[in-house]
C-alpha cells in the first residue's frame, strides 16, 4: 500500500507537548489549500502503479479538533478520488480525546478508513512529564467509539520520553495490543530545536536515548505488535528536508534508515531465538536464502547485525539467493504470509575419539571435515581403556546412555537432537564393572553381556541378543544393519552368516598383549573406519572384501598396526524442523511478511 500525506501541522492541537514541532518534523509550514492537496494527489498519483493500493493520509495535527466546515472541505478534496477508484481510503491522526461519534460519522461518509490516536505512553508519570495532556483511561472509549462507527484503528507510541523505561514501554504497548489496533507506528523521542524538550536538554534535565537503546526498544515494542496481530507500519521520524537541515535536530536516535535499522536488530532476535543462543561446536556455518533485495536488511546498517550473529555463534553468516530459482510472487518461497526466509544450519559430523589415538588419525578425521571431540580419562577405569569411548557411552536410535563423566560431550549430542539419559557411574576397573556400557548396537538389535549392564540400557525397547563376551562392542565392527565383523567365535555363532570371523590378535592396544578389532574400527554412513592399516592384520584381505561386498568404503586413518581407541563414535545432527512466523517485516519502504523456516536441515559432511 502506498500511503499519499497530507500535512496539517499542529492545526487543531489546542496542546503543546514538550517534543513536539510539526512544522519541523513535517517539513510543513502552513495548512494545505485545496489546490494544494489535489496537487499533492496528481503528483503522487503519476508515479504510483496503478495496481497499487492508495490511501491519502492527513498528518501533523489534531484533524477532529478542526472546524467542521475545514474538515468537510479537506475530505471534500479527497472523496472524488475515492469515488473515481483513484484511491481507496483516507486516513487522520487525531488526540484520543478528541473522538467522538460526531467526527467519526463525518469522517466514514466522506471515504475515511483508519483512524491513528496519538498514544505516545500510557504511563502517567510519562504523560505529565512530557505535558501530554491525555487519560490514558480514555483511550479505551476512543478506540471503542471508532470501531463502532466502522472504522480501523490504528495507535502512535514515543519512546524514550521523560520518565520513560524500556518495561514501561513494553506495558504501554501490550495494553494497546488489548484494544485491538490494526495498525501502530514507533517513534524514539528526537529533541528538536525549539521545543521544550530542547532547554531542558541544553539544561542537562533530559537525556535521550542512545541509538543503540533506541533501536533496541523499538525493534522489542515492534516484536510485541506483530506478535499480537498488529502491524507495525513505521519506525522512526520519516526524513524531511527541514529536519535533516543543519541545527533543527539537537539530540536524539535519527537517522533516515532507522526504522530499516530497528528491523535488523528485530530480525536478529528472531535467528537468536530460533536458532538458540548457543555456541555449537560443530556448528560449521548459517546459511540464510532470502531474496537479493533483503540481504542488506538481514545485515543491517553496515553489517552490523550480520557481524554481531557471526560473533554470537563462531561461524560465518552465508546469504543465498532465492530470485534465481523463480520469481518472487507466486512461487513456493511464498507463504501465504508472505515471503519466506529459509534459514538452514550446516553442522559437522561428530567424531568421537580416545584422546591417545595416533595423532595421524585424528588429523585425518578433522580433515575429512569432522568435529572431533575427544572424552576424558576415566580414573577408575583400567589405564590402557580409560580413554575408550565405547566402555562410556552408549547409544541406540536417537537415545544415548552415558556415564556421567561424559557430560560436555553429553551436552554437545544434545544440541544435535539426542536424547541424553545421565547413567551408573563406573565404580571400579575390575571386570565386569567396567564393562556395564560397552553393548554394541546393531540395527534393531542389541548386542549385550549375559551379566549385568547398565540399567538404563537395560530397559531399552529392542530386540536383546545375550552373549558371554564382555567386552561386547570392542568384539564387533558394526559394518552396517546387518553385517559385522568379530574374532570372538561366540557372537559369530549367535549372528550367524552375515557375520565375518577373523582371528584375535594383532592390534596393537599399548599396556596389553592385544587389543579388540571393534576398539579399531567405526562405522559412518557409506564408510568403515580403521585406526591403522588392513595391511597389518593376517585376515585383512578378507575383511576389505567382506565390507566392500556390502557396498562400503574402508578408509584407514593411519599407518602401520591396527590400533585399538576403543571405537570411533559417530553422530549426525538431528533435523529438528520447525516453522517460524516473523509477521510483518518492514524492508525499506515496503512491508513484507515474512516467514523463517528453520528446518534446522544439517548438511552433514
Amino acid at each position: 500500500m502506498k500511503i499519499i500525506p497530507i500535512f496539517i501541522p499542529h492545526a487543531g492541537c489546542p496542546y503543546r507537548c514538550i517534543y513536539c514541532d510539526q512544522h519541523k518534523i513535517s517539513g510543513a509550514l502552513n495548512l494545505p489549500a485545496i489546490k494544494e492537496i489535489k496537487s499533492v494527489i496528481n503528483r503522487n498519483l503519476k508515479t504510483i502503479p496503478r495496481k497499487e493500493r492508495m490511501e491519502v493520509a492527513f498528518f501533523g495535527g489534531t484533524f477532529t479538533l478542526l472546524p467542521d466546515t475545514l474538515q468537510k472541505e479537506y475530505l471534500g478534496a479527497v472523496y472524488p478520488y475515492i469515488k473515481n477508484k483513484k484511491t481507496a481510503a483516507i486516513r487522520i491522526s487525531t488526540h484520543p480525546e478528541a473522538v467522538s461519534k460526531h467526527n467519526m460519522n463525518l469522517f466514514k461518509s466522506m471515504g475515511g478508513r483508519l483512524v491513528e490516536l496519538g498514544v505516545q505512553s500510557l504511563d502517567k508519570g510519562v504523560l505529565k512529564k512530557s505535558n501530554r495532556v491525555m487519560d490514558p483511561d480514555e483511550i479505551g472509549k476512543a478506540a471503542w467509539i471508532i470501531k463502532k462507527s466502522g472504522l480501523d484503528l490504528g495507535v502512535q507510541v514515543m519512546l524514550g520520553l521523560p520518565g520513560d523505561t524500556l518495561e514501561k514501554a513494553i506495558k504501554t504497548a501490550e495494553k494497546l495490543i488489548e484494544l485491538k489496533p490494526k495498525t501502530a507506528r514507533i517513534y524514539p523521542a528526537i529533541v528538536l530545536k525549539g521545543t521544550t524538550l530542547g532547554e531542558l536538554f541544553k539544561k542537562g534535565r533530559y537525556e535521550p536515548l542512545s541509538m543503540q537503546d533506541a533501536i533496541e526498544w523499538s525493534a522489542r515494542v515492534c516484536d510485541i505488535f506483530e506478535k499480537g496481530g498488529v502491524k507495525v507500519i513505521r519506525i522512526g521520524l520519516h526524513p524531511s528536508q527541514d529536519l535533516n537541515s543543519k541545527g533543527t535536530i539537537l539530540a536524539g536516535p535519527y537517522h533516515p534508515n532507522f526504522g530499516g535499522m530497528a528491523r535488523a536488530r528485530q530480525m536478529r532476535y528472531r535467528i537468536i531465538n530460533i536458532l538458540g543462543p548457543k555456541k555449537i561446536l560443530n556448528r560449521r556455518a548459517i546459511k540464510i536464502y532470502a531474496y537479493k533485495s533483503m540481504f542488506s536488511f538481514i545485515s543491517g546498517h553496515k553489517g552490523e547485525e550480520k557481524r554481531y550473529l557471526e560473533r554470537c555463534y563462531g561461524v560465518p553468516i552465508l546469504f543465498h539467493s532465492l530470485n534465481h530459482l523463480r520469481s518472487p510472487i507466486g512461487d513456493r518461497f511464498r507463504s501465504a504470509n508472505g515471503v519466506v526466509v529459509k534459514i538452514i544450519e550446516v553442522r559437522k559430523s561428530i567424531a568421537i575419539i580416545d584422546p591417545r589415538m595416533p595423532h595421524q588419525a585424528k588429523i585425518r578425521l578433522k580433515q575429512m571435515g569432522y568435529c572431533v571431540r575427544e572424552v576424558p580419562l576415566h580414573p577408575k577405569l583400567a589405564g590402557p581403556v580409560k580413554g575408550h569411548p565405547d566402555t562410556m557411552l552408549f547409544y541406540h536410535g536417537k537415545k544415548v546412555i552415558y556415564e556421567p563423566r561424559m557430560e560436555k560431550i553429553a551436552e554437545l549430542l544434545r544440541n544435535n537432537g539426542y536424547e541424553c539419559i545421565k547413567g551408573e557411574s563406573i565404580k571400579s576397573k575390575e571386570y565386569p564393572n567396567d564393562i556395564i556400557y560397552d553393548v554394541a548396537a546393531v540395527g534393531k538389535f542389541i548386542i549385550r553381556y549375559n551379566g549385568r549392564i547398565e540399567k538404563n540400557i537395560e530397559i531399552l525397547k529392542a530386540k536383546f541378543i545375550g552373549v558371554k563376551q564382555g567386552y561386547v562392542k570392542c568384539s564387533i565392527v558394526v559394518v552396517d544393519d546387518k553385517h559385522i565383523i568379530t574374532s570372538d567365535k561366540g557372537i559369530k555363532d549367535i549372528w550367524g552368516k552375515n557375520a565375518l570371523l577373523i582371528r584375535p590378535g594383532s592390534i596393537k592396544l599399548p599396556g596389553y598383549k592385544t587389543g579388540f578389532i571393534g576398539g579399531a574400527s567405526g562405522s559412518h554412513k557409506d564408510k568403515v573406519f580403521f585406526t591403522g592399516s588392513l595391511k597389518n592384520h593376517p585376515d585383512g584381505r578378507l575383511m576389505r572384501e567382506f565390507i566392500e561386498k556390502t557396498g562400503k568404503k574402508v578408509v584407514e586413518l593411519s599407518a602401520g598396526k591396527l590400533y585399538d581407541a576403543g571405537t570411533i563414535l559417530f553422530f549426525d545432527a538431528i533435523p529438528a524442523r520447525r516453522s517460524y512466523h516473523l509477521h510483518r517485516v518492514g524492508v525499506r519502504s515496503y512491508t513484507y511478511a515474512v516467514e523463517v523456516v528453520n528446518t534446522l536441515r544439517f548438511l552433514r559432511v
